[in-house]
C-alpha cells in the first residue's frame, strides 16, 4: 500500500457536524436520527458542499426544509467548537509518512475547514487535504477518489481510505480501493495494520 486518506469529521477530529446537528435539534425540538442525512442532503442540493454554493444558501434551504432554525453563526459556532482534532491521528500520519506512506485527508467539507484549520492546525501532518469544498465534488461522486487518486498518483489497489461513513467507504471499495469504516481507535488501528500488511506504523495510536 502506498497512500492512506483519512475523512476529517469523525477520523482525524471529533463529529462536530453531528455535534452541531445534536445542540440544534435540541434548541429547536428536531428529531435528530435523520438529521444529518438531511443536513447533508441539503449541502449537496444548495452546491454549498462542493463550491458552488454558499453557507446562506444552505441555511436558507434547510429552514424551507425543517422551518425556523435561528442563527447560522451559532450553528457554525457550535460546529467549530465541536471539531477537536485528535492529536493520536497527527501522529499516526507523521509515523505513516516517515514509513514511507503518502498521506491525505479527503473531505466532504465547506469553507469551515480553513476555519478549523486556523483555529487547530492539522493539514501540515499530512501530504495533501483534498477539500470537497474546493475539489469540486463530494464523496457520493466517484470523481472525488479517482481525483485524489490521480493527484497522489496512486492506483486504487494502492490506497487506503478510512471514513466513519459506510457509502462513503463502499463507493471507495468499488473502485478498488481498500476501505475502513471507522468506529473506534483500537479496531481501526488494527483494520490499518491488517490494511498494511502489519506494519508497526498504526502503533503509534
Amino acid at each position: 500500500m502506498r497512500a492512506v486518506i483519512f475523512d476529517f469529521d469523525g477520523v482525524v477530529a471529533e463529529r462536530g457536524f453531528r455535534a452541531a446537528l445534536r445542540a440544534l435539534a435540541g434548541r429547536r425540538a428536531l428529531d435528530y436520527p435523520p438529521l444529518p442525512g438531511l443536513a447533508m442532503q441539503a449541502l449537496v442540493d444548495s452546491g454549498y458542499v462542493t463550491g458552488r454554493g454558499s453557507e446562506q444558501a444552505w441555511w436558507q434551504l434547510l429552514q424551507e426544509r425543517l422551518g425556523p432554525l435561528g442563527d447560522c453563526g451559532q450553528f457554525r459556532g457550535e460546529l467549530l467548537a465541536a471539531s477537536r482534532v485528535r492529536p493520536w491521528q497527527l501522529a499516526l500520519a507523521a509515523r505513516l509518512a516517515t514509513a514511507g506512506h503518502v498521506t491525505a485527508v479527503l473531505s466532504d467539507h465547506t469553507d469551515w475547514l480553513d476555519e478549523i484549520e486556523h483555529a487547530q492546525p492539522f493539514a501540515h501532518a499530512f501530504g495533501r487535504v483534498f477539500n470537497s469544498y474546493y475539489l469540486g465534488a463530494c464523496k457520493r461522486e466517484t470523481a472525488a477518489f479517482t481525483a485524489v487518486l490521480e493527484a497522489l498518483d496512486v492506483a486504487p489497489a494502492q490506497a487506503v481510505f478510512i471514513d466513519d461513513n459506510p457509502d462513503n467507504v463502499a463507493r471507495a471499495a468499488a473502485l478498488g480501493i481498500t476501505g475502513i469504516v471507522y468506529r473506534e481507535r483500537e479496531a481501526f488501528v488494527a483494520d490499518l495494520e491488517r490494511a498494511l500488511g502489519g506494519t508497526p506504523a498504526g502503533r503509534v495510536a
